[in-house]
């Protein structure tokens, strides 16, 4: 799939522009977490926004609108930058439905990172125009397939589909629900361009559609759920090191979005509650060296009394660590159990078990050259626990181990097993500035069929300067 020539692979100046963004947006996200969701602003205005109807689902629209990003990204490869991948007919579709999927050999931040940001435009389309998350699952898998058998003239792929689409769900509705907050339409003059403007740099889709419509403007009640009980943002800066081998020094900067909390609001629907972070780095090859989404899809309440509460969900996993030492990084959906227990100081205990079931992810081997990559794909699953002692959403303590196993499906046959293992001290300084240090362990054991077994544990080291 080489769609991500517009999308996603422009370079290091592309990739800076991104985080110019991503960085312009933070005092927006925190200027629309001020207050709760349920703190009200004008009594007629709660009146008024609770009494609003959903947004009437429009299929044709959605479809519509799916089918020309599509046709935009296919026009831009085709005529502004003259690929070769995009020359397509009838020939061209013809063998893509007779030959059917492979595997392709794209590098793995395109495949990790850029396909499902691409994929989230689709989700986008859909929930833009009036549909669920659950809705607009189902037009991400037709945008994909779209582009995978019409949209260039390679042979669609397994992997593209599956991480265009499920990466699509995650990056999608957390994107929607982050624009949302940047949204008040009872906002007008600089206040209300400000804020449209950065919804939109955030989910150009759903900004480009808030024009066309005239919402952009237009005087109206801001729906209650588009903004969370409660939002933190979170950053570290630091020196990290890591040594697979030789020794590698560098400064990271990573920032993490809670939104919602599971254990202290109601889940109704998916993503009520996320966690989404991402790593800069000064070393690597590449600026982000991880990312992760976590949601929660349904939470079932198993005990709630008195300090305590406890709950059995299904999450949504999605997971990209891209570094010098190692890749790992796929799509997964589990179940977990979380536990919290409320101290009279206000400080709380939190502890986490997660089964995944990995649908596929991408790994580090040595082997894999012979299929034209440097990383296997498979399925399997895996077992992470989680424990935290601090003041919500400050961490003081944190403890994530985790195993994972995975089969190869394409690459050099054999099964991975990984074991990580982090522990994180965050001290509080004063205000909202703390000092903390991390280590983390990341072991890879890899039996392969033809090959010898190879095992690798890389240590890495943090010492940061936190704001919460």
């Amino acid at each position: 799939m080489r769609h991500s020539q517009w999308c996603g692979r422009r370079g290091p100046a592309a990739r800076w522009r991104k985080v110019a963004l991503l960085v312009s947006l933070l005092p927006s996200l925190a200027q629309a977490a001020e207050l709760p969701a349920d703190a009200p602003r004008a009594e007629d205005d709660n009146e008024e926004a609770a009494a609003l109807p959903p947004r009437p689902r429009q299929f044709w629209w959605a479809l519509g609108e799916v089918t020309a990003i599509n046709l935009t990204v296919w026009g831009f490869n085709r005529y502004i930058m003259n690929k070769d991948f995009a020359r397509v007919g009838l020939d061209a579709w013809r063998t893509n439905f007779e030959m059917g999927f492979f595997w392709d050999k794209d590098d793995f931040s395109t495949n990790q990172f850029a396909h499902p940001y691409h994929g989230s435009t689709y989700f986008n389309a859909a929930r833009d125009h009036g549909f669920s998350y659950w809705g607009a699952m189902g037009f991400t898998l037709v945008g994909s397939l779209q582009w995978e058998l019409f949209g260039e003239n390679h042979l669609p792929s397994y992997n593209d589909l599956i991480n265009t689409t499920m990466g699509g769900w995650a990056h999608g509705e957390a994107i929607y629900r982050l624009s949302s907050m940047l949204l008040d339409q009872r906002a007008t003059g600089t206040r209300r361009v400000a804020r449209e403007v950065s919804a939109g740099l955030l989910n150009p889709i759903r900004g480009f559609n808030r024009v066309v419509r005239g919402d952009a403007w237009r005087s109206a009640p801001t729906p209650k759920d588009w903004q969370p009980p409660v939002f933190a943002v979170l950053t570290r800066t630091g020196y990290l090191n890591i040594d697979a081998g030789t020794t590698l020094n560098q400064f990271f900067a990573e920032l993490d979005l809670r939104y919602g909390d599971a254990l202290r609001f109601p889940v109704d629907a998916p993503f009520d509650a996320f966690n989404m972070g991402v790593q800069f780095t000064t070393g690597e090859n590449r600026l982000i060296s991880r990312a992760e989404v976590k949601g929660a899809l349904a939470m079932l309440p198993l005990e709630n009394g008195g300090n305590e509460r406890v709950l059995l969900g299904a999450f949504q996993h999605f997971d990209y660590n891209d570094t010098q030492a190692y890749e790992l990084g796929g799509q997964s959906i589990g179940a977990g159990l979380v536990y919290r227990y409320l101290t009279k100081e206000g400080r709380e205990l939190r502890l986490a078990l997660h089964l995944r079931g990995v649908v596929l992810a991408g790994i580090t081997s040595e082997y894999a050259d012979k299929v034209g990559r440097d990383y296997d794909y498979g399925p399997g699953l895996g077992f992470h626990f989680e424990a935290s002692y601090g003041r919500w959403p400050w961490e003081y303590l944190k403890l994530h181990a985790g195993t994972t196993w995975l089969h190869t499906l394409n690459g050099a046959d054999g099964n991975h097993l990984v074991h990580e293992g982090t522990l994180l001290l965050d001290v509080p300084l004063f205000a909202n500035l703390g000092l903390g240090a991390s280590f983390t362990f990341f072991e890879r054991n890899s039996f392969f069929r033809d090959f010898d077994t190879v095992s690798r544990g890389i240590p890495q080291a943090r010492v940061f300067l936190s704001v919460h």
